[in-house]
């Protein structure tokens, strides 16, 4: 794993830590690809392959079971990072980029019959706060990205248990055996979900949820799943600029 750090130039007004302000919210009703992370203005501060035997310190189980095998992280539960990110000031904007599938294996519930897959969640969390500092669950404590959620049935965008965006009838869902590239962001202000190099929601608002503290990011599976290729990129905010975080 390597952390790297700098400062970028991103010149931005008006971020504060405070209630969410309503500006559009949407689903993508035309294809917008996925866009690289450096040509997008992303600095890599940090990224994680797995290739070890154990799951190291930079990474806590909140609940649930989580080994790394094989250069995968898998198990199921809630799982964050150990440190923030960038985790000190000043804060920056985060993107996570990850890839993920389903351990759960086809089951016959009668002979004939195609096997059924009853899977949940690969679902990740950005702008989070540790389990010290967290009023509830990890997931409710910064922006939650699910997809999958509700037995793969319903994916969305929540800030703090909020949702933002909420699609209940969606036909992106978690396939059987495939590696899903999941890539989820807060852009400056702009919250997106990308699965499989394509844009799935966009969702802006007027204030983000981020500082010291509020800059940790994870993951939860509700069912057993796969990570690999972990990369958290950062646009950090000019050093100068003074905000009450």
């Amino acid at each position: 794993m390597k952390i790297r750090k700098k400062l970028l130039n991103v010149c931005l007004t008006g971020v504060l830590v405070c209630s969410s302000t309503f500006i559009s919210v949407g689903f993508a009703d035309e294809e917008v690809d996925l866009v690289p992370a450096e040509e997008a203005g992303w600095e890599l501060f940090f990224e994680d392959d797995f290739d070890r035997d154990e799951l190291g310190d930079d990474w806590e189980v909140v609940d649930g079971n989580w080994k790394v095998e094989e250069g995968y992280l898998r198990g199921s539960g809630c799982l964050i990072s150990s440190r923030g990110f960038p985790g000190e000031d000043p804060p920056g904007f985060q993107r996570l980029e990850f890839e993920a599938r389903t351990d759960v294996q086809p089951i016959m519930l009668i002979p004939g019959m195609t096997p059924e897959v009853s899977v949940g969640d690969l679902s990740s969390i950005i702008h989070a706060q540790s389990p010290e500092e967290a009023e509830g669950s990890i997931w409710g404590s910064g922006y939650f990205f699910q997809f999958g959620g509700f037995h793969n049935t319903r994916n969305r965008i929540a800030r703090k248990d909020n949702n933002l965006v909420d699609d209940r009838d969606t036909e992106h869902v978690i396939e059987p055996d495939e590696m899903h590239h999941i890539v989820v962001e807060n852009d400056e202000g702009t919250l997106r979900m990308y699965v499989d190099g394509k844009l799935l929601y966009e969702y802006e608002e007027r204030f983000s949820l981020m500082g010291v503290g509020q800059d940790r990011v994870g993951f939860y599976f509700y069912t057993a799943g796969q990570i690999h290729n972990v990369k958290v990129y950062l646009k950090r905010l000019p050093s100068d600029l003074d905000l009450d975080l």
